[in-house]
């Protein structure tokens, strides 16, 4: 009898025990409930705080690309753009405010959304466009090309958007260089489709940056330090930038053997400067060789291995061109002008230390052509001072690189986990694409396969033009809404939900619209 009392006692008090347990285990479940909820929330605040960031980062390089176009036609061609204009419109740049795209494009705008997102998936049918639209002499061919790189494909700020933009440029070896009478003329001009956007897409490309920093900044600093005296070495050029006065004192009469002695010692004298400046050059090229970005790499052995196949094409012309697009088109315009690229930003160049930087940039380029093109006679005493593949060798390493057909992946991806769905562009541009596109398919130059690709995506495209069916105004100065700031409506959105906005602008009212998806982070 005692023991069954005893096991009834122990029997009883395991729901004294199972109690508290219980009590524990709510409140564990209830703080953890807490703990994702607040952690929800606050990956949901950095979600909008990204979004917002990466709108603001879309806007200013959008800006700021439009703003090195717009110097470039001030500098490059002064004829066309004056600097009143070219400052007027820098000031409409600068105050330009963006607003969503349904606002100018009404109902209209999703079907203008997916015709940019399906081209800007296609950059074979992009490639072949613009080569027909410079076959037809299109007026507005470099403005196209201008739109495609930076709305389009957003100045590559994405590392998707630079790899569509490598198979375009891939596709314009193809159809554009190789199929020319003179491909490296065409290149030399550069006023062709390939030469402006690679010169576009060089400018803005992170990696390159880096490159020519690491690359010039010293061997510019120097140079400006030394900048004394012109480094001229042809004696003919040198005496003319003496008065007849100077040119009595520094080297005597006129003439006489002592005059050509003189003016010889002060070219070697040149020379020899010259030569030390190059060879510090040099140096730091092949010091920093194995930063060189591999985007431009891979575009530069794609088109050694397409163009090296060309019949009646040499190997050396094919060498020639990748180093005018190396140096000519990358290299040399950064060392003539380093504080466009960011290389110094303090130390003011005067136009000694300017013709001192174009003798190395002239010298650099002949170097590299050693042994492949005939010497310049009166840069040969120059030359012989220099190791012969000193440049030839970096040109090696570039060309030397495996054509892989995939464009490489950008090892500085700082956008990681974000995808890009916005397109930035002006009302202007987008009317100008669609005419441009409409008039390349009219010509029917294009290829079968091209042609059909672009005929299925203009059938999607409404063939009125764009606009909300009570505004009145004229579509060439378009009333835009006034700005608007959808951040807000961002903040409530959930964690990969995504947003549709693109973009068109007018420049009388100061105002950017926009509609094609913006920003969002893990993926759609």
């Amino acid at each position: 009898m005692r023991n069954t009392n005893k096991k009834v006692r122990q029997f009883s008090s395991c729901p004294k025990m199972v109690k508290p347990d219980i009590h524990t285990l709510a409140h564990h479940l209830k703080q953890e409930r807490l703990y994702v909820n607040s952690e929800k929330q606050l990956i949901q605040r950095l979600n909008a705080d990204l979004l917002k960031t990466a709108e603001r980062l879309y806007r200013t390089s959008w800006i700021a690309k439009q703003q090195r176009i717009n110097l470039d036609r001030l500098i490059l061609t002064s004829a066309e753009a004056s600097p009143a204009e070219c400052c007027q419109h820098a000031k409409v740049l600068e105050d330009t405010q963006f607003v969503d795209g349904y606002k100018q494009l009404g109902f209209q705008e999703t079907a203008y959304g997916e015709f940019l997102n399906l081209l800007r998936e296609n950059p074979r049918l992009i490639a072949s466009c613009l080569v027909t639209g410079e076959k037809l002499n299109q007026e507005n061919a470099q403005s196209v090309i201008h739109t495609v790189f930076t709305s389009l494909y957003g100045n590559c700020i994405m590392q998707e958007d630079e790899s569509y933009l490598l198979q375009v440029l891939r596709y314009l070896i193809e159809f554009e260089l190789k199929e020319s009478d003179n491909p490296r003329r065409l290149l030399r001009k550069g006023t062709c489709a390939f030469s402006i956007i690679f010169k576009l897409f060089s400018e803005g490309l992170f990696s390159a940056k880096l490159f020519l920093t690491a690359t010039l900044h010293e061997p510019i600093m120097q140079l400006l330090v030394e900048d004394e005296d012109h480094l001229e070495t042809d004696p003919a050029k040198l005496i003319e930038r003496f008065s007849p006065a100077q040119q009595e004192k520094l080297f005597g009469g006129k003439g006489t053997e002592a005059f050509r002695q003189r003016v010889q010692a002060m070219v070697e004298t040149n020379e020899a400067k010259l030569v030390a400046l190059v060879n510090k050059f040099i140096g730091y090229l092949k010091q920093n060789t194995y930063c060189f970005p591999h985007s431009l790499r891979w575009i530069v052995s794609q088109m050694f291995k397409t163009l090296s196949c060309v019949e009646g094409l040499e190997v050396s012309e094919v060498r020639s061109m990748c180093t005018d697009l190396l140096l000519t088109c990358f290299i040399c315009p950064a060392i003539v002008n380093p504080e466009q690229y960011g290389i110094i930003s303090d130390a003011p160049i005067n136009e000694v230390a300017r013709f001192n930087l174009m003798q190395v940039g002239r010298l650099l380029q002949q170097l590299a052509l050693t042994g492949f093109e005939e010497r310049d006679t009166r840069n040969k005493s120059n030359l012989n001072k220099f190791d012969k593949s000193c440049v030839a060798a970096f040109l090696d390493v570039v060309i030397g690189g495996r054509a892989v057909e995939t464009p490489p992946l950008s090892s500085v991806n700082l956008l990681e986990g974000l995808s890009r769905t916005v397109v930035y562009m002006t009302y202007s541009q987008l009317m100008s694409l669609l005419g441009f596109m409409r008039t390349v398919i009219s010509s029917e130059q294009l290829q079968e396969e091209d042609r059909m690709a672009l005929e299925n995506l203009l059938a999607t495209v409404p063939q009125t033009k764009p606009g909300k069916s009570n505004n009145d105004t004229p579509y060439s100065t378009p009333q835009l809404s006034p700005a608007t700031t959808p951040a807000c409506k961002k903040n409530r959105l959930p964690i990969g939900q995504q947003l549709t906005a693109m973009t068109v602008w007018d420049i009388s009212a100061s105002n950017f619209t926009a509609h094609i998806n913006l920003v969002t982070p893990f993926g759609g």
